[in-house]
C-alpha cells in the first residue's frame, strides 16, 4: 500500500510524473458510515494525445458489490469540482461502447456525447463536460 502510496504522490506533479503520463489525482470514494472504499477516480489534470483518443480527463471505478447505489455519480459530481479547482475548462470521459451504467453516470453530469471512436479493436463513447 505505500508503494502506491509513493506513486500515486510521484503522479501528482508535472516535476515527478513519469515519462509517457500527465499529471493526475486520484482519490478513493470511501462510504462514511463504515469507512469502506466503494471505489476510486483519478482526474488526469490535461490531454495528451493518447488521452484524447481513449481515456481522457477522468477515469473511475466502483467494486462490483457497490455498483448501482449511487457512488460513481457522486464521485464524478465531486471530481468535477476538483477539475474546476484545477482551473479546467472542459474534461473528456470515455467508456466503452456497450457499458451503459457509465454512460448513465457520465450523461447525469450533463455531458455531451460527441463521438465513438474504435481504438484497438474497442468502440469508446466519447463525452465533453462543460466546467
Amino acid at each position: 500500500m505505500e508503494d502506491w502510496l509513493e506513486e500515486l504522490k510521484k503522479r501528482s506533479s508535472e516535476d515527478t510524473v513519469p515519462e509517457g503520463l500527465v499529471p493526475s489525482s486520484t482519490y478513493l470514494g470511501v462510504r462514511e458510515k463504515d469507512n469502506y472504499i466503494v471505489g476510486m477516480i483519478d482526474i488526469r489534470h490535461y490531454l495528451n494525445e493518447y488521452l484524447t483518443q481513449v481515456g481522457g480527463n477522468i477515469g473511475y471505478s466502483v467494486r462490483k458489490t457497490e455498483r448501482n447505489k449511487g457512488y460513481a455519480k457522486q464521485m464524478l459530481k465531486l471530481a468535477l469540482e476538483k477539475c474546476k479547482e484545477l482551473k479546467m475548462k472542459k474534461v473528456l470521459i470515455t467508456c466503452d461502447e456497450d457499458n451503459i451504467a457509465s454512460e448513465k453516470v457520465i450523461l447525469s453530469a450533463n455531458a455531451k456525447f460527441e463521438d465513438i471512436r474504435c481504438i484497438d479493436g474497442e468502440n469508446k463513447k466519447r463525452f465533453w463536460i462543460d466546467l
